[in-house]
Formats: structure tokens, C-alpha cells, sequence
């Protein structure tokens, strides 16, 4: 069995990020990448999120899963002083997968979670000097400076496609949250019938631990049920506290989960 790097950018990752496997014969065996990520506001506890995908035979596991650890190690020391974490995605069910991170060290509690949101009574009450209007986002400049806008606050999962998709559901919603004329937060809501999902809310670092968020995200509930919507979920990764916190706030109940992160912290 052999490890190697391509010869070039694979996927937009540089060569020295993705792991081939091949045997003996020189068929391909699988293939394993990791992604460094610096996400300050979602993990304050652990600004460095090292994220691997390892796609392979299980011939081929322990040598490539090796040789991305290793990796994981050889980037947290490029900063020592900060907090790093290795981690990965399984499904829940999938046992086997679960059983080989537990048995290599990792730490298998960490998950997404689907929660519901109670509707909440009234509109709420919006801090004092806030104000809150909607996001304009039908022109390609506008849709691009939201993007922007989430990818300062570790809101990467939402690209050109998705946002496009959301902005197609009949109940759809992005509002922003002004103090003294500035943009300090937004929130992003779609769906249809009685039902929406929060997509993504984030409070500028300055204004957290206020209430704005939550005031934010009310604010918005309570304009989707004039609209008929009776039904609010939303997505959490829990180990997020920021998240967590403002689940709780609402007295949100999970449904289950939708992924395990195993995880290791370096």
C-alpha cells in the first residue's frame, strides 16, 4: 500500500491536503483530504477546525486515516498558541464508522442537531438605538455582499446555489438588524406552507451577548407566522455555544440528529 500527493490543486485544495491511496498493483485504493478552517465566532473555544473526508477501502483506512492526522498535526504547529481540533462527519447510523474514531481516540458526541423553535408571543422588543429592515438581495451585487457579509462571520456553508434555492421557496426572508445606521446583524428564514427553517443568523462581535440576536431571530418568527408559518426548526452543531445559547433562549426541543462529528483535539 502506497500514500501520495497529486501532482497539482485537486478540488481548489493545494497537493500537500489530499492523501491516494494505491496497492501494490497500482489500483486506486481511495483518496482522503483535509480543510483548515478558522472559525473564531462559531468555536471561540477552538478558533482551528481541521476538517478531513476519508473515502476508501478499508484496506486502505488506517494508512491513509494516518497520514491525515499527521497532516492535522503539521498545520495546528504552524500555530501552537491557538486551539485546534481534527474532526470529520459520519452519519448516525453508520456504527462501523463510529466504532473505528472511538477505537483511534476520537470523541464521538458532537453532532448536528434539528431542534424546533416555539413561536414566540408578539413581535418582541427590539434593543434600544436598533432598528430592523429588510435585506435587499435581488441584484447579484446585493446577493454577493450577503455572502460576503456570512463568510466574515464562519457562515461558509451557504454559497451562490443555496441562497439562489432558498430565495425560490414561497416564504423567504433575510433581516437585518441596524444600530445607529449600522449593520450589526442578520438572519436568514425560508420555507413553505407552515413550516421554515432558520439558514443562518450571526451577530457582529461587537453587539454579541446582548440580546440582539435574539431579538433578531423573534422579530423574524413573528413576521413569518403573520405569513401563516406555525412551524420553526433549525440546525446546530452542539458544540457550538453561541448556538446553543440561543436555542436555549428559546426553549427549543431537539428532534434528532443528523450527522456525528467525531472529533480530536490536538
Amino acid at each position: 500500500m502506497q500514500v501520495s500527493h497529486p501532482v497539482g490543486m485537486f478540488n481548489h485544495l493545494p497537493p500537500e491536503d489530499v492523501f491516494l491511496a494505491t496497492d501494490e498493483m497500482g489500483n486506486d485504493m481511495g483518496m482522503g483530504y483535509m480543510v483548515y478552517q478558522y472559525q473564531p465566532h462559531l468555536y471561540p473555544d477552538c478558533p482551528i477546525n481541521l476538517y478531513f473526508s476519508l473515502d476508501c477501502q478499508p484496506a486502505a483506512r488506517y494508512m491513509l486515516f494516518g497520514a491525515l492526522v499527521a497532516r492535522a498535526r503539521q498545520l495546528r504547529d504552524c500555530d501552537p498558541t491557538v486551539r485546534a481540533r481534527v474532526y470529520t462527519n459520519i452519519a448516525p447510523q453508520d456504527l462501523r464508522m463510529k466504532d473505528f474514531y472511538e477505537h483511534s481516540g476520537f470523541d464521538c458526541s458532537d453532532s448536528e442537531e434539528v431542534l424546533q423553535l416555539p413561536m414566540p408571543i408578539g413581535d418582541g422588543r427590539i434593543p434600544m438605538s436598533c432598528a430592523v429592515a429588510p435585506t435587499a438581495v435581488n441584484t447579484p451585487e446585493e446577493q454577493a455582499a450577503l455572502l460576503y457579509r456570512l463568510q466574515q462571520n464562519d457562515i461558509t456553508y451557504i454559497d451562490q446555489a443555496y441562497l439562489n434555492q432558498l430565495q425560490r421557496m414561497p416564504h423567504f426572508m433575510v433581516l437585518g438588524l441596524y444600530r445607529n445606521t449600522e449593520l450589526v446583524g442578520e438572519v436568514i428564514m425560508a420555507g413553505e406552507g407552515d413550516h421554515c427553517e432558520l439558514a443562518a443568523i450571526y451577530i457582529t462581535p461587537p453587539c454579541r451577548r446582548q440580546g440582539m440576536g435574539r431579538a433578531l431571530l423573534h422579530r423574524c418568527m413573528a413576521i413569518m407566522a403573520a405569513e401563516g408559518v406555525s412551524y420553526v426548526t433549525a440546525r446546530i452543531m452542539s458544540r457550538s455555544q453561541p448556538q446553543k445559547r440561543l436555542m436555549n433562549a428559546f426553549n427549543a426541543q431537539v428532534l434528532g440528529q443528523t450527522m456525528i462529528y467525531p472529533g480530536l483535539f490536538l
